[in-house]
């Protein structure tokens, strides 16, 4: 049998989606599995492991014919692009979810090193693929396995739509942009997706069910596009439960309080729910005293009438997650929308239950009264209610801790689930004809 090679392109070697995706890169190559990871922008110019490297796009290649009829094209498309960009997007607040557009003023290929491969595996590639131009230099006969982190890749620019279900009918007057209009940038970018994808060989995964429905809902896929529920893949060798007092005392955390646990990458994001939490700990009906342990970037407020806060800033190396998760009793996930968030997934694997909202994938771990509780999305008060009854019960947040840690366990070890890409490849692989030497 020969040896798969596969391709993973990422806009950044670090965030959430690059995380996951750095697992199963790594677990492949156990796997002896040929398998590079290609990331375009690094702005903490980190370190990065085996077959991890930036990849350079180049001028969509082009006859001398082509290439003089085409600047005249190209000179409009970017006028269109800059003027979408100016009147939808520009002056956006900075407080709003993400919003990506598909086409970018600057076509760019791939390397054909990069893509002379048995299977091309997308994450998260916003802010890095020109639609048109990205997917234009990946051969025709080569698969595309597409691994969902959030909706951008089935909507017209959105990344969480907040509710909205316009992307299943080709987008238009969008909530999110200014000036909305039938005509604005998310259907040119709805448009450019599926133009795009249009008779290639897709198979799209996500880690929640939720997703993944939601997907299946969207234009943008070719008619034969084939859709699976994956789990992420978790390294227990770097994410298991530390005991609690020494985790604290590593972090020099003076405290005997129950510590209530939250973290996201960006504190002011409104969709991670902070400001939720927030309401909740300015409203607990306990007798224990209790203090917040946070982890991201951002302030924490300074109010007498809220617990004391411990800030670690943003935190990305494993060890040092794995000691806030194990200092916390309990961690709070009040995401208003959300995929699989590996806050909650990381703090079940050291140990810890986790009370959260329920929005989008999140109850399908967050099993309430058994790995975590679930809370009616945006009921505060009832959010309250749950941590002080947590705070007050050590020996059920001792239970749902162990019961979170055996799931985890059970349903997202790395190599499990890497495994299942694993396979998925080689169903793939089969099918087509032998790639070039």
């Amino acid at each position: 049998m020969s040896k798969l090679s596969v391709s993973h392109f990422n806009t950044f070697p670090y965030g959430g989606a690059a995380t996951a995706a750095l697992r199963t890169h790594a677990e492949l190559l156990q796997q002896n599995v040929d398998s590079r990871y290609y990331w375009f922008r690094d702005q903490r110019n980190g370190t990065h492991g085996p077959a991890v490297e930036r990849v350079e796009l180049t001028p969509p290649e082009k006859t001398f014919l082509q290439a003089l009829l085409g600047k005249k094209k190209q000179r409009a498309q970017q006028k269109v692009i800059y003027r979408l960009f100016d009147t939808h997007l520009q002056n956006r607040e900075s407080t709003l979810e993400t919003f990506s557009m598909a086409r970018l003023p600057t076509p760019g290929a791939l390397p054909a090193g990069a893509t002379n491969v048995d299977v091309v595996h997308m994450h998260w590639i916003s802010f890095f693929a020109d639609y048109p131009s990205f997917f234009g230099s990946i051969p025709s006969h080569v698969p595309i396995v597409w691994s969902l982190h959030d909706m951008n890749p089935f909507t017209g620019g959105c990344h969480y739509s907040g509710g909205c279900e316009r992307f299943k009918t080709g987008c238009g007057n969008c909530p999110q942009v200014i000036a909305p209009g039938p005509r604005d940038v998310s259907v040119d970018s709805i448009n450019a997706k599926r133009d795009a994808l249009a008779n290639r060989e897709v198979h799209v995964t996500a880690p929640s069910q939720w997703l993944l429905d939601l997907a299946k809902e969207s234009p943008v896929w070719p008619e034969s596009t084939t859709f699976t529920q994956i789990n992420y893949g978790f390294d227990l060798e770097k994410f298991y439960p530390v005991d609690r007092r020494q985790a604290r005392l590593e972090l020099g955390i003076d405290s005997d309080a129950v510590l209530v646990g939250f973290g996201a990458e960006d504190l002011n994001n409104k969709r991670k729910g902070f400001q939720h939490l927030l309401t909740a700990l300015g409203n607990l009906k306990t007798d224990r005293n209790v203090e917040c342990l946070v982890f991201g970037s951002g302030e924490t407020p300074d109010d007498p009438k809220l617990p004391r806060f411990h800030h670690l800033g943003f935190i990305d190396s494993p060890d040092r997650q794995r000691l806030a998760y194990s200092a916390a009793d309990l961690v709070v996930v009040p995401s208003r929308e959300d995929n699989q968030p590996q806050v909650g997934l990381e703090a079940m694997a050291c140990g810890v239950p986790v009370i959260a909202f329920d929005a989008g994938g999140i109850p399908e771990y967050v099993r309430d009264g058994e790995t975590g509780c679930i809370v009616t999305l945006g009921d505060e008060q009832l959010l309250a209610k749950k941590i002080s009854g947590l705070c007050d019960l050590e020996s059920f947040r001792v239970r749902m801790g162990k019961s979170a840690l055996a799931m985890v366990r059970n349903e997202f070890e790395k190599v499990k689930q890497t495994q299942i890409y694993h396979d998925l490849y080689r169903s793939i692989a089969s099918k087509r004809p032998a790639r070039a030497a």
